[in-house]
Parts: structure tokens; C-alpha cells; sequence
């Protein structure tokens, strides 16, 4: 038990470290490979017919075969994938098998599973996400094997859904980030956030003292803090520093 409540701690910190989507996607793959997965692939699920154009928009991971992720979204498979519409209906995670299976539409199975496994993608496993707001989101994990015992799988539910809100909460990060703050501005807090004093600052910068205070007064109101370790905290936060 302590063994895997280390490997949970050592994926968060892995995640939380992830400078960009590719260092996500590195990470949850690397975790996935223990289970025999080789690609991994997850977005917000169109719930209603919307146009092809903004299925790119929609889709936070994809790391599989570069040729069959073009194949698959220029083609639209999207709207003919059965693993997607047994996501409509579908609150639990599931194996693409059961979706093949309880697919009505028999033609979309051979040909998306059939070209899925040309590329080594047997079969998957997915995990229904849903947003606070009731959007759908999902993450889908595929492999060249059958998917034998899905309760092996449980712990890749958790892996899932952590990445995925890590992933959001960066992206509204990313979005409420400050983009006004000057060089100075942004030195002064740097150096606030690492500890050290106003005078400190002012004789690392090559400036006055007042003219710090001035800095770190004027990058407090843009970051809408109400003091200067609430500035450094929020800068922190949303990671324009640290």
C-alpha cells in the first residue's frame, strides 16, 4: 500500500512539474505503459453535431500515431467513432471491445476499429470525465492487446482524471495570467518570492529602495492582490513565478 501511495505522490509531482502538453502527455503515457497502453488521447466530447473545423479546438491530448490522428480527424471519425457515442450514454469507464460490441453501427466498427488496429491500436480503455459546469471530457488509452481485466485498469481512472483537471486549472491559469506586468515589475516580485528584502532587491536591480516599493505596489494591483505576500502567492499560483 505505502509502495503505491508513493507512485500516486511521484505522478502528481510528475504532472505538477510538466512545463507544457507534451511533458503532460509524456507523463501520463509513461504511467499508461505499465498497463500495456502506447497511446493515449482525450479532449472535451462534442455533445451535439458541431462543425469539423472546431473538433482541434476540443482535443488536450493526443499522443498516438501522428498518421492515424490526421487520418481520424480529417476524416471526422469523431462523429462515427463507437468508442464516442458510448460515451454519451456511458458514465463509467469502459474498454473500446464494449463499445465495438454494443455498437449498433456495425460498418463504423470495421472500418475506425479496423484502422485503429492497423496502427497498433487493438483495443483501449476510457475514462469518462465530468466538468464541474457538465461538460464531458474523456481520456482514452489505447494498445496493441485486448483489454484483459478492466479492474486492473482502476488506478489509470485516477491518473485520468487528475491530468485532466491539472490540465484545465493551467489553461485558466494561463488565461487570467497577468500579460502587463513590466521586466521590473517582474524582477522585483521574483526576488520578493525568493525571499528577499525591499533593500535587498533594490541593491540586486541597481535601483532605490522607493522606486522597489513603487514596482512591487503596481504589480500587486495588476495581480489583484491586497499585500505583497499575496502577490507572491498569486504569482505562484497561476505560475508566472517560482
Amino acid at each position: 500500500m505505502a509502495d503505491r501511495f508513493e507512485q500516486t505522490l511521484e505522478f502528481i509531482d510528475a504532472i505538477e512539474r510538466a512545463q507544457s502538453t507534451e511533458d503532460v502527455e509524456r507523463c501520463l503515457l509513461a504511467f499508461a505503459a505499465g498497463f500495456g497502453f502506447t497511446s493515449v488521447f482525450g479532449g472535451i466530447v462534442p455533445l451535439k453535431p458541431i462543425p469539423l473545423s472546431e473538433i482541434p479546438s476540443r482535443i488536450m491530448f493526443q499522443a498516438v500515431p501522428e498518421a492515424w490522428a490526421e487520418r481520424y480527424n480529417t476524416r471526422g471519425y469523431v462523429f462515427r467513432d463507437p468508442v464516442v457515442g458510448h460515451l454519451l450514454h456511458q458514465r463509467t469507464p469502459f474498454t473500446w471491445n464494449d463499445a465495438y460490441q454494443a455498437s449498433s453501427h456495425s460498418n463504423d466498427v470495421h472500418v475506425i476499429g479496423g484502422e485503429a488496429s492497423e496502427f497498433g491500436l487493438r483495443d483501449g480503455y476510457v475514462v469518462p470525465i465530468y466538468t464541474l459546469e457538465g461538460s464531458l471530457a474523456a481520456i482514452s488509452f489505447g494498445g496493441p492487446t485486448k483489454v484483459a481485466d478492466v479492474a486492473e485498469l482502476a488506478s489509470l481512472n485516477f491518473a485520468a482524471s487528475y491530468t485532466l483537471g491539472s490540465h484545465l486549472h493551467r489553461q485558466a491559469a494561463r488565461t487570467r495570467r497577468p500579460n502587463t506586468l513590466t521586466p521590473r515589475e517582474y524582477d522585483c516580485l521574483l526576488w520578493a518570492g525568493e525571499g528577499k528584502t525591499d533593500w535587498e532587491i533594490s541593491i540586486i536591480l541597481g535601483i532605490s529602495r522607493s522606486t522597489v516599493l513603487k514596482h512591487v505596489a503596481s504589480a500587486r494591483e495588476k495581480l489583484g492582490a491586497v499585500n505583497k505576500a499575496h502577490a507572491i502567492a498569486t504569482a505562484l499560483r497561476i505560475k508566472l513565478i517560482g
